[in-house]
């Protein structure tokens, strides 16, 4: 991979104007308390694929990792909060997903380790009893209790946060409950993904990319990725799938045209993916505009809904990045970073022994193996690729710019629906 060599000894050589970039960017911009940013590694390039501001996969860290995390939130909560004690977690109320519940296990004791009490509250519209317990991965449980508003206060039980700390995109709409409340509120619920936009938070990414490619001296192609949106498509009708495959054929022949320009001998691919969503749901990758017209029942069933049922109309066609990194001969894997307050607590990576370097690996098949140095698990060469300096500055970009996108949020009104 000699361009990640390329641009780690370009970041070095270029680090002073490169920190100055970067404070002055988190300066000026509202930065998301915490981030999850998926990123491919390809032979001509290094991009985020995916940012998520409601990261949940904390699971996934090592324990190194972990106190890295505590670390940088203890840090954050002091200089913002200096005066909070209890939080309370608002998860996802995943009653059967073992993996996301030792997420909130391992979130709560990162918390905990740092000398805060911590509790998760249940928000819903449905009718709940006032203490649950959900199973958790490899033993373990979690306590939780309904959360209401009282007073202007989100309470439990028997507990009064001091502050909330989000773990719940709200796919559909945002909560009443936290509404109005004096409790400061992390990350701000008005920017989950019934209001966020991938094409937004690209459209910004790509722009910064190209301000850190001028101070690096770089071709900012190499850490951009090509994504534009398409609204009102409907994969069941055929008039609306060949309007997107003279999209795709376009797409595909300009992208073509780049990766010949480069000396690149692979043919370009594309992702159509719904364009608010996570956990991989509603995407499928294209190699033709043909694939698009011929789309078979099942994958044309997989476009109909993203998370929580939405009906998905509004999608991203975005430039395919095959990963590079193979754990073992043939395993595809991708890392994802973590961040706290703009920095890197740790990440892992993302493997898939059912795809190939070419698909979506946040499908079903899914496994996470480690990436610090002290895993004796994971080879050297990929320790010195995956630990790279390049990774942790598209993970800066991709944060920064969901901080831009965020604000974006705010300033058009947040939440337009509410929900109890």
């Amino acid at each position: 991979m000699k361009h990640l060599q390329d641009l780690n000894l370009k970041i070095a050589q270029n680090k002073d104007k490169l920190d100055s970039w970067i404070n002055d960017q988190i300066e000026k911009v509202f930065i998301p308390l915490y981030t999850s940013v998926d990123i491919r590694i390809s032979d001509h390039k290094v991009v985020p694929v995916d940012t998520n501001v409601f990261p949940a996969g904390f699971n996934n860290l090592s324990e190194i990792f972990r106190k890295h995390a505590s670390s940088l939130f203890k840090d954050y909560f002091h200089r913002e909060y200096p005066n909070i004690n209890n939080i309370l977690i608002i998860p996802e109320l995943h009653t059967r997903n073992t993996y996301y519940w030792e997420n909130i296990s391992v979130l709560k004791s990162i918390l905990e380790n740092v000398g805060y009490r911590v509790e998760v509250g249940i928000i819903s519209d449905h009718n709940l009893p006032d203490e649950m317990e959900f199973e958790a991965a490899f033993g373990r449980s979690v306590k939780a209790y309904r959360a209401t508003q009282k007073d202007n206060k989100v309470v439990t039980l028997n507990y009064t946060p001091d502050l909330l700390l989000i773990n719940n995109d709200f796919s559909e709409k945002c909560p009443k409950t936290l509404r109005d409340i004096s409790q400061p509120v992390e990350p701000p619920v008005e920017i989950g993904w019934h209001t966020r936009k991938k094409s937004v938070h690209f459209e910004f990414y790509n722009k910064l990319a190209g301000e850190v490619a001028e101070i690096l001296g770089l071709d900012p192609w190499v850490i951009s990725i090509e994504t534009i949106s398409e609204q009102g498509v409907d994969f069941d009708s055929p008039d609306d799938r060949e309007e997107t495959a003279q999209i795709v054929d376009s797409i595909l022949k300009r992208l073509k045209g780049e990766y010949e320009a480069r000396g690149i001998k692979e043919e370009p691919y594309l992702f159509i993916k719904s364009n608010s969503g996570t956990y991989g749901m509603a995407v499928i990758n294209v190699s033709n505009g043909d694939d698009i017209r011929a789309l078979n029942s099942e994958k044309r069933k997989r476009m109909r809904v993203s998370k929580g049922g939405n009906p998905v109309r509004d999608v991203v066609i975005q430039e395919g990045i095959p990963t590079s990194l193979k754990i073992g001969s043939d395993i595809s894997a991708e890392p994802v970073f973590y961040l706290v307050d703009a920095k890197v607590a740790g990440g892992f990576l993302r493997l898939n022994k059912s795809r190939s370097e070419f698909e979506n690996l946040n499908s079903r098949g899914m496994e996470f193996a480690h990436i610090d140095p002290c895993d004796e698990t994971v080879l050297s060469k990929d320790v010195e690729t995956l630990c790279s300096p390049a990774l942790e500055l598209i993970s800066c970009i991709a944060t920064i710019a969901a901080g831009y996108e965020i604000e974006k949020i705010l300033d058009d009104g947040g939440c337009k629906e509410e929900v109890a």
